[in-house]
């Protein structure tokens, strides 16, 4: 038995289906209303093949991400505490201040505590008299030499004493331990705290870190150090650049997520904590590869395809998607590089039918 190609069985087809209308309008009898239809090889003859537009495959860049959703938190959460117990004398911050490293914030018994000082000074400045004296004594012969090293050893008792008085006062002047924003005060003006209560909480904004999950799936195109961008809400035409600080060693249960933290620097203060984040993580850039908008896809029975211009008919391709940015995608496997694929009319097509390209890009 003899096998009629595919490309051969449609062309018969179509002349079939013409043959019929030509026959109606020859011939003698002719009704009314019905013209005769021109001759094929006439210059008003019907072109009865779909119109399309077609574009050659040239090589394209992509670049596969992984965008999951996050939440900004502070680098660091600082509470500040009192080293040392007394009566609060002094604060200098509020709820929402913005205050930079070392800046005083309140002062917790200084007034006992300098009283001290001056007190071990004045010892201080006794001892050291006594030492001179004892020393030009021994010196002269005057006096035992045991004399001399009692004055000594005073002295060295009163110059601890003073620098003991000396940092007492010096903690209990409370100073900012980071820079940040005050987000809680525990202290007024006239309490008295023991030691170690808490005085605020700062939160530390240079730096904010959004919590993200990466599935396990992706885990292994990532690793600390690796890019990241950013995106709020709240700044829709702005993106901030980050890094991947943290990765879990292992996946949480149920869900098998690693918890990661990226880190955005936020010098001029725009982000806050707890903003929802979008970050963007680079899994892979391809280069030179077959990229093509996805609304030149079709499905069929279930399967992906597209149609690629080969001597003037539409051949169905069987096409394999590799990572999308868009409405761009990757095809692995299908379509090369150099083919004229058929971007547009294409939806009704059939494997094989000839088609009449109408528009061509270069």
């Amino acid at each position: 038995m003899t096998v009629t190609p595919k490309k051969t069985r449609l062309a018969l087809l179509l002349a079939f289906t013409v043959t019929p209308l030509v026959l109606i309008g020859t011939g003698c009898g002719q009704e009314d209303g019905f013209a005769a239809e021109p001759e094929t090889g006439s210059a008003d003859a019907v072109d009865l093949r779909p119109a399309v537009e077609a574009a050659p495959i040239l090589p394209g860049s992509l670049t596969d991400v992984l965008e999951i959703s996050g939440r900004l938190e502070p680098r660091a959460e600082v509470l500040i505490s009192s080293e040392l117990g007394g009566a609060v004398e002094e604060v200098r911050f509020d709820k929402g201040d913005r205050i930079r490293k070392g800046a005083l914030l309140a002062r917790v018994g200084s007034d006992l505590l300098r009283v001290a000082l001056a007190e071990a000074e004045a010892e201080l400045e006794g001892a050291q008299l006594d030492y001179t004296q004892a020393k030009m004594l021994v010196e002269r012969e005057a006096s035992p030499r045991q004399d001399f090293l009692g004055a000594e050893v005073n002295l060295k008792r009163f110059e601890a004493r003073v620098e003991s008085a000396r940092l007492r006062l010096a903690r209990s002047e409370i100073v900012a331990p980071a820079s940040g924003v005050i987000v809680q005060r525990d202290i007024e003006p006239g309490e008295v705290l023991g030691p170690g209560s808490p005085v605020a909480v700062l939160h530390d904004n240079a730096v904010l870190r959004a919590t993200i999950g990466i599935p396990e799936t992706d885990i292994a195109f990532f690793a600390v150090g690796s890019p990241a961008e950013v995106s709020v809400d709240a700044y829709p035409d702005r993106s901030f650049e980050g890094r991947i600080a943290y990765i879990a060693p292992s996946a949480t249960s149920p869900g098998r997520n690693f918890q990661a933290e990226v880190e955005v620097a936020n010098g001029d203060g725009a982000l806050r904590s707890g903003l929802i984040v979008r970050t963007r993580l680079q899994r892979r850039a391809f280069d030179d590869a077959v990229v093509v908008p996805r609304d030149v896809l079709v499905e069929r029975d279930g399967i992906l395809h597209a149609f690629v211009l080969e001597d003037g008919t539409a051949d169905l391709r069987t096409i394999t998607l590799g990572p999308d940015e868009g409405d761009r995608v990757v095809i692995t496997s299908g379509l090369e590089v150099g083919e004229t694929l058929i971007t547009n009319g294409h939806r009704n097509l059939l494997d094989g039918q000839p088609v009449r390209v109408v528009s061509r890009a270069n």
